[in-house]
């Protein structure tokens, strides 16, 4: 297999295929995710996801790219109950996650008191014939921007070979695999301790954990999974959930609504998605299901 990295949305891009690939393959990819951070990224001022957010409550025209992510957020956000609700960003900045997380991962932030932040029931309001949005407050659209553009790469990337994607440890399987993947999953407590692995031969496979992407605000842990019941980061005892999917975009969302869920209603999603799954609660123990 053949290794091409690059870094793209403060993580390295792994690409691994069967076949060599030249400047004209890769250019596509890179310009998709060159693409992706210019249209998602909030850490951007003149992002579209930026100018959208300062316009709350106006009717915006917006790109086919962001009309493209915004509709599937919409499918996840009724699919799930709300559970997944891209409108998070007041929530996010609310509890000190307002730069990007290499500058503040485990450090501490001092910020004055502030109340939690009412959800909307309904994210925005989409108009197709248009393409306009309307935002009902700010929106982050972060993980799933990045698996929206996972998934566009690995089928530009299908026309080519078969092999995988790998960014941030959101994985994409393109082709057909000789073999499937054995995915080795960290141990949320120590960055260099496999404790468990999950098998995957098409699809995707995605971990969602409230162990990386943490910081302290005024002494007090906190981290970027808000549960839209509170407007306050995940008390949920999953601290670490990993599930397979048929795209990289269903295994971000499940992912993470899974680990919302908690340990008692999360393994029904599971079971009633027919997937498989790893899910690591705060103790430490390790259930699987779906095998």
């Amino acid at each position: 297999m053949y290794q091409y990295n690059f870094h793209s949305m403060s993580t390295i891009v792994q690409i691994s295929i069967s076949h060599e690939l030249y400047a004209n393959d890769l250019m596509p990819i890179y310009k998709q995710f060159s693409m992706i951070e210019d249209t998602c990224s909030r850490f951007r001022a003149d992002s579209e996801l930026s100018r959208m957010n300062q316009q709350v409550g106006k009717e915006v025209p917006v790109s086919s790219e962001m009309f493209s992510i915004l509709t599937k957020a919409y499918q996840f956000y009724l699919e799930t109950d709300g559970v997944f609700n891209p409108s998070v960003l007041d929530a996010l900045e609310n509890n000190g996650y307002e730069k990007s997380i290499e500058f503040i991962r485990d450090r501490e932030i001092e910020l004055p008191t502030r109340s939690s932040v009412a959800f909307h029931t309904q994210p925005y309001t989409l108009n197709e014939e248009l393409q306009t949005v309307s935002l009902h407050s700010k929106i982050d659209l972060g993980g799933i921007a990045k698996c929206w553009v996972i998934d566009q790469s690995a089928q530009l990337l299908n026309k080519i070979g078969y092999g995988f994607i790998n960014v941030g440890g959101d994985i994409r399987i393109f082709g057909n695999l000789p073999r499937p993947l054995n995915i080795g999953i960290e141990d949320p407590f120590g960055k260099t301790n496999m404790i468990s692995s999950i098998k995957v031969e098409n699809g995707a496979v995605a971990t969602s954990t409230s162990m990386k992407r943490k910081w302290r605000v005024n002494g007090e842990w906190k981290h970027h999974l808000i549960d839209t019941r509170t407007g306050n980061p995940s008390e949920s005892t999953i601290v670490s959930s990993t599930i397979t999917a048929p795209t990289a975009l269903e295994a971000d969302v499940w992912a993470k609504t899974i680990l919302f869920l908690g340990e008692k209603d999360g393994p029904e999603w599971i079971k009633e998605k027919g997937t498989h799954a790893v899910l690591i609660n705060k103790y430490g123990d390790v259930w699987r299901g779906g095998e």
